[in-house]
């Protein structure tokens, strides 16, 4: 019996100790976390002051920087981690949630699918209508445009959302609005989302791996199979279908299929569940090759990857999120906005805008505008082009869609508001590119009601008259605009 008391009392002795000698001298070398994490300022005794030691900050710091380099740290994580993911089916990673049958997502996608990132009907169907006019030009220089949506697994996978999202399919949805625009005005399409939902129950290998947020290889495949054979029919003679030579059924996941569980940091592997690995057979591309620009996000580097692109165009170009240039063989050299629009034009035959759901809100990051405003330039509205500027970076849409969920305002009211005032910045910078009246009267208001003293005469007067203070304030609006454009004229 003492024995046993001796080599319990040994065993947790060495558990204690272990994680000391492991901080100072990495007796085992472990595996680095996945993620990005907010870098720790270190912590001495010179900035312990009384007011932080009373509001426990300085406390917290000592605990965070503690726990930061305590042995085994990253172990010890993925042990917490993995106890959470396996009792409790929850994933302590940013951004992502785990749904029914333990399929995991990125949350955004449920947003958006669930209609919470919806911008608007009249939003899609002047992109709609400027789309329609640019490849109505394109044609006309002997080129084409096409829009690709790729899939969403908030879309594909609706039946496993967790419970908080199974709510029923959204009335308004980017997708769903963005599709019936587009179709409207004639826009070529590519309905990804749409095939693989059909295609889900009847395909033999995942089109989604369960533990990622990408298409599968396999689904990558079918998508670049079908997309390749319409052009082959638009183009004959200039691109050759390819075939699947052998799948290798997986033993282990190739990234991205397991993009989202490494980003949990658990102990165990990603799990394999119907993967398939193809291998691809290419013809020669002909001499007469197309030239492709692609705008696009992160599904596009599954193609990347297989090659496929390489070896079915003669030339391409990938501008990731309208910013990071990747040329045919897939190196990143340079930046979108340091080529000239026109040369990267004229030197295409065909331009793919491929986005997922996830990003519809943030549609061609710009290139569409960019591109309209090359063949209509001075066409766009001040207004609109500010909504737009609002919308098209992911981050800076997400920092707004949750102001107005914290403020329990309305999205697209939020974003009007944001536009607004980088608008009036823009007015008082560059006055002279405002011409349409009722613009510039509501640029002035917006002035008026900054200035506190004249804002003031204003309510005053309102009162006086006794009308509202809006009403005022248009009045005086109107009566500055009037003034300004009489000391315009010769005298």
């Amino acid at each position: 019996m003492k024995t046993v008391k001796n080599v319990l009392f040994g065993s947790i002795l060495v558990l204690l100790l272990l994680p000391g000698f492991q901080q100072f001298f990495k007796i085992v070398k472990e595996p680095p976390l996945f993620g990005s994490f907010e870098k720790l300022n270190k912590v001495t005794l010179d900035s312990l002051q009384l007011s932080n030691w009373l509001d426990g900050s300085f406390q917290t710091a000592v605990n965070q920087q503690t726990e930061a380099g305590i042995g085994f740290h990253n172990t010890l994580v993925r042990l917490y981690n993995q106890w959470q993911f396996s009792l409790f089916s929850k994933a302590n990673a940013e951004g992502v949630i785990v749904g029914q049958q333990s399929e995991l997502f990125e949350e955004d996608y449920l947003r958006a699918a669930t209609g919470e990132f919806f911008i608007g009907e009249e939003v899609w169907q002047l992109k709609a209508e400027q789309l329609r006019a640019i490849q109505d030009t394109l044609k006309s220089l002997g080129k084409n445009i096409m829009v690709i949506i790729e899939p969403g697994k908030g879309s594909v996978y609706s039946d496993r959302f967790p419970s908080k999202y199974q709510t029923g399919s959204a009335n308004q949805s980017n997708y769903k609005s963005l599709k019936m625009s587009f179709e409207q005005n004639g826009i070529n399409l590519l309905d990804y989302n749409e095939c693989f939902s059909q295609w889900r129950d009847t395909s033999t290998y995942r089109l989604f791996p369960r533990t990622g947020t990408h298409w599968s290889y396999y689904g990558a495949i079918l998508a670049a199979d079908t997309l390749v054979r319409i052009l082959e029919a638009e183009y004959p003679d200039r691109i050759h279908s390819f075939s699947i030579s052998k799948l290798h059924e997986a033993g282990k996941l190739k990234h991205p299929d397991d993009d989202i569980w490494l980003t949990m940091n658990l102990l165990k592997e990603a799990p394999v569940e119907n993967i398939a690995y193809p291998e691809l057979l290419f013809e020669p591309v002909p001499e007469n090759g197309l030239n492709l620009l692609v705008i696009g996000d992160s599904f596009y580097f599954n193609w990347q990857n297989e090659k496929i692109l390489l070896n079915t165009f003669s030339d391409s170009q990938f501008w990731y999120y309208n910013k990071l240039v990747h040329n045919h063989v897939g190196a990143q050299v340079g930046l979108a906005k340091e080529r000239d629009l026109r040369s990267e034009i004229d030197k295409s035959d065909l331009i793919l805008i491929m986005i997922t759901e996830r990003f519809h809100q943030n549609f061609a990051w710009g290139f569409d505008t960019e591109l309209y405003e090359l063949f209509y330039p001075g066409r766009i509205q001040r207004k609109d082009y500010f909504l737009n500027q609002v919308r098209i970076g992911n981050l800076e849409f997400i920092r707004i869609y949750n102001d107005a969920k914290t403020a329990r305002m309305p999205l697209q009211e939020r974003l009007a508001l944001e536009a607004k005032f980088r608008m009036f910045d823009d007015w008082q910078k560059h006055p002279e590119l405002y011409t349409d009246k009722n613009l510039v009267i509501e640029m002035l208001m917006m002035a008026i009601k900054g200035s506190p003293d004249w804002y003031a005469g204003i309510q005053k007067k309102a009162k006086d008259r006794k009308i509202s203070d809006d009403e005022m304030l248009r009045i005086d609006a109107e009566w500055v605009y009037e003034q300004k454009q009489q000391n315009k004229k010769p005298s």
